[in-house]
C-alpha cells in the first residue's frame, strides 16, 4: 500500500503551487512562534495563542486541501493567489485584534500576505488588494477603539495607517515592475525555446521536402547498428532514384522538378509501417530505413511503392509523362560499416538503372 506524500509529482504546475502554498504556510508558522515567545513574556493568554494556532491550521489545511483535491483548478487563478493573501490578511487582523499588547510586533508581518502577492500578482490586482489590506486593518483599529476606550492612540494610529498605505502602494507598483520582468522572460524564454525547436527541426529535416535529411538518416542507421549488434535485429535499406530527374528539370523547370520531389516524398511515406523510417538522402535520392525486416521483405515493400510512383500522375510535367523509380536494396550484414550497408544498396540501384530503370534490385547478398 502506497503511503501518504506530501506533495504529489503526477502533475508537474499541481506540485508547484503546493510547494508555494506551503512556503506561505512557513509564515503562518512564524506568526505563531512570535505569539508563543510573546505569550512566555506574559504578552498573551493563552486562550488567544491557542485560538491563533487553531485559525493557522486550519487555513494551512483548507488551502492544501484545495490544491491536493484539484477544486483550485476551478478558478481562473489555479495558485489562488488573491484567495490566499485575503485569507491571511482577514486572520492577522483578527489576532491583532485578540493579541492587543502585541500589536506593533503583529504589525511587522502584517504585510507578509501582501508580499507573497508581489511576485504573483500583476500591478493591478496589487492596487485592488491596497484599499483592502488598510480597510481591514482601520476596521480592527476602529473596533478596538469602541470596545475598549482609552487604549487606542488615535494620533500615533493615523500615523500608522498613513505609513501603512504608503508602504503598499510601493509594494504594489515594484510588484507591478516585477511581474512585467517576470512576463518578458517569460515571453523570451518562450521565444527562445521555439527558436531552438526550429533550429532543431532544420538541423535534421530537409528544407524542400520536409523529411528527415541525411544527417538525421546517417544518426538512424548507426542507431540500428547499435540495436543489431545488441540483438540481432536485421533491419535492410532501400535507396530510391528518380529515373530521367534531370530531363524532368531541363524539359519543366526546377520549379516543377521541385513539385515532383515533393509529391514523391508524400508517396514514399504513405503505407510505411510505424518503425520505418524515409528520407532524402541526396538530389534525387531518397532512403528507406526498415528495421526488423529482412531482404523479401523489402523487397514486398519496395515493389509496392515502386509500382504506386509508377501509377501517380504528378503535376506540373504534361499528362503523358510518368514518373518512376529505380530501386536498389541491401541487407545490414554482420560486423560490416553501415556505410558498406548504403554501397550495396546503390550499387544494387545502378543496376537496376542499367537493366532499363523503373525496377527493384536486390543486392548480392
Amino acid at each position: 500500500m502506497q503511503g501518504f506524500v506530501l506533495i504529489p509529482d503526477a502533475d508537474a504546475k499541481q506540485a508547484l503551487r503546493i510547494r508555494r502554498s506551503l512556503m506561505a504556510a512557513g509564515s503562518s508558522l512564524l506568526v505563531l512562534f512570535l505569539l508563543a515567545v510573546g505569550y512566555t513574556q506574559g504578552l498573551l493568554e493563552l486562550p488567544v495563542l491557542t485560538e491563533a494556532a487553531f485559525i493557522a491550521c486550519a487555513l494551512i489545511a483548507l488551502i492544501y486541501a484545495a490544491f491536493r483535491s484539484g477544486f483550485n483548478l476551478r478558478f481562473p487563478d489555479p495558485s489562488l493567489t488573491m484567495e490566499q493573501i485575503i485569507l491571511a490578511t482577514m486572520a492577522l487582523v483578527y489576532i491583532m485584534y485578540q493579541a492587543e499588547r502585541m500589536r506593533d510586533v503583529l504589525l511587522m508581518v502584517y504585510l507578509m500576505p501582501f508580499l507573497f502577492g508581489v511576485f504573483r500578482l500583476e500591478r493591478l490586482r496589487l492596487l485592488l488588494l491596497v484599499p483592502l489590506v488598510l480597510l481591514a486593518y482601520a476596521g480592527m483599529v476602529l473596533l478596538s477603539a469602541h470596545e475598549r476606550p482609552g487604549h487606542v492612540d488615535a494620533p500615533r494610529e493615523v500615523t500608522l495607517f498613513v505609513v501603512l498605505g504608503i508602504v503598499l502602494l510601493w509594494f504594489a507598483a515594484m510588484g507591478g515592475y516585477i511581474h512585467s520582468l517576470r512576463a518578458r522572460l517569460n515571453r523570451s524564454n518562450r521565444e527562445l525555446q521555439q527558436a531552438l525547436e526550429k533550429v532543431h527541426d532544420l538541423s535534421i529535416h530537409d528544407e524542400l521536402t520536409g523529411m528527415y535529411n541525411r544527417r538525421y538518416l546517417m544518426e538512424a542507421l548507426r542507431r540500428e547498428k547499435a540495436r543489431f549488434d545488441r540483438s540481432g535485429s536485421e533491419f535492410s535499406v532501400c535507396l530510391l532514384d528518380v529515373d530521367h530527374f534531370k530531363q524532368i528539370n531541363d524539359e519543366c523547370g526546377h520549379a516543377a522538378g521541385d513539385a515532383v520531389l515533393q509529391e514523391f516524398a508524400k508517396l514514399t511515406q504513405t503505407g510505411l509501417r510505424g518503425g520505418d523510417l524515409c528520407g532524402r538522402f541526396g538530389g534525387e535520392e531518397f532512403m528507406l530505413l526498415l528495421p526488423l525486416t529482412k531482404l523479401e521483405r523489402a523487397l514486398v515493400i519496395a515493389e509496392r511503392l515502386r509500382l504506386a510512383i509508377e501509377q501517380r500522375a504528378f503535376p506540373g510535367i504534361g499528362a503523358p509523362r510518368r514518373i518512376t523509380a529505380t530501386v536498389g536494396i541491401a541487407a545490414y550484414r554482420s560486423g560490416e560499416d553501415t556505410a558498406q550497408t548504403i554501397e550495396r544498396a546503390d550499387a544494387a540501384m545502378y543496376r537496376g538503372k542499367a537493366q532499363g530503370r523503373n525496377r527493384v534490385v536486390l543486392s548480392e547478398d
